[in-house]
């Protein structure tokens, strides 16, 4: 392969985007909760690009996440930041050793025991105060099974994949070329001001009462433009959250089970708690429909990445009902602008 194909990020950008979006539908217990299917291009794009444009490909998978999932103004951001770098960095130091002695499978096993690790302090702090600790043993098991899976399928992925083989034995650098094509929306700076104003108002005003009005204006807006909401998803990680605080008692007991006291206090606070997530991701829905262009290379690369995800989008029927990694190679295949070998000179 020619040295490091770094023109290739947005090309797994797009696919973290692409995979992110089909797990952000399964209903999780806890909303931080991934199985990780967005880690698979990373863990293919290992002994692809270098180490700088693997940090770039990691930034733009918690970006790109948090477009999709609406969770850029909230503190989701801080688990997804904090987790996927603390993965890639953990990552890329293991991949240096040879296949022989760690596999991918183990790489992905290590990356994902990192991030579980810190997104779990860090849930300590932000949300679920030492009811936590009770997930702490099927989080970390869910963690490892899954990594362990999704490592075995890169290794499988990159034996049998034509897209794959195609850059790897790639002589000369690769390049990216996209149309222009933008994304229209009508007022983008009234949207942003009353997007971050509601943000703003979900942050400070306190009580459960303005939580929740500015909540269902915010899903009011996202059902006007037709945007789906993912309802099962909506309480079963609201669900999760208000239970994980059941475990703090604090105020009047209003039944027990067995030994363990449910308190109106602790419930309230998890309502609260999950109330407050839910409105700040239905507000980032609807205020993030405006597209937002960083500056430099880093804009430059995420608006790539979401170029192509939304074309990957469009021909995502194409991978139902065959093998996955048949599936998601023809689909890579298929788009022919996203990888293409510049002409040498004569």
């Amino acid at each position: 392969m020619y040295k490091k194909q770094d023109a290739l990020v947005p090309v797994f950008g797009a696919l973290c985007f692409f995979l992110s979006a089909i797990e952000f539908v399964i209903p999780k217990p806890l909303p931080f909760l991934r199985i990780g299917l967005a880690n698979v291009p990373l863990l293919l794009a290992l002994d692809v690009v270098s180490f700088p444009a693997f940090l770039l490909l990691a930034v733009i998978k918690i970006l790109g996440q948090a477009f999709i999932s609406g969770t850029l103004f909230s503190y989701l951001i801080f688990f997804s930041a904090a987790g996927t770098l603390g993965a890639a960095f953990t990552m890329y130091a293991l991949h240096v050793v040879p296949r022989k002695a760690l596999s991918l499978a183990g790489i992905s096993m290590a990356g994902a025991a990192v991030s579980n690790a810190i997104q779990l302090v860090i849930g300590r702090f932000f949300l679920f105060g030492e009811g936590i600790w009770y997930m702490l043993p099927p989080f970390l098991c869910i963690g490892a099974v899954t990594s362990l899976i999704l490592g075995l399928f890169c290794e499988n992925f990159r034996a049998e994949s034509e897209w794959y083989a195609q850059i790897m034995q790639a002589e000369t650098p690769l390049s990216i070329e996209l149309p222009d094509d933008t994304l229209q929306t009508d007022y983008p700076r009234l949207r942003l001001v009353s997007g971050s104003a509601l943000l703003i108002g979900v942050l400070f005003i306190p009580g459960l009462l303005a939580k929740a009005v500015i909540l269902c204006a915010g899903l009011l807006l996202c059902l006007a433009e037709r945007q789906k909401i993912h309802w099962l998803t909506f309480f079963v990680s609201s669900a999760g959250i208000v239970l994980c605080h059941g475990f703090m008692p604090a105020g009047k007991e209003l039944f027990s089970i067995g030994s363990f006291a449910v308190t109106g206090g602790a419930l309230l606070n998890g309502l609260e708690k999950a109330v407050m997530l839910q409105a700040m991701i239905a507000v980032s829905r609807w205020t993030l429909q405006v597209r937002i262009r960083l500056p430099g290379l880093l804009g430059n690369l995420l608006d790539e990445s979401l170029y192509i995800f939304r074309q990957l989008l469009e021909f995502k029927d194409r991978i139902r009902l065959r093998p996955l990694v048949t599936g998601i190679d023809e689909l890579l295949l298929s788009l022919p602008y996203i990888v293409r070998q510049p002409e040498s000179a004569d």
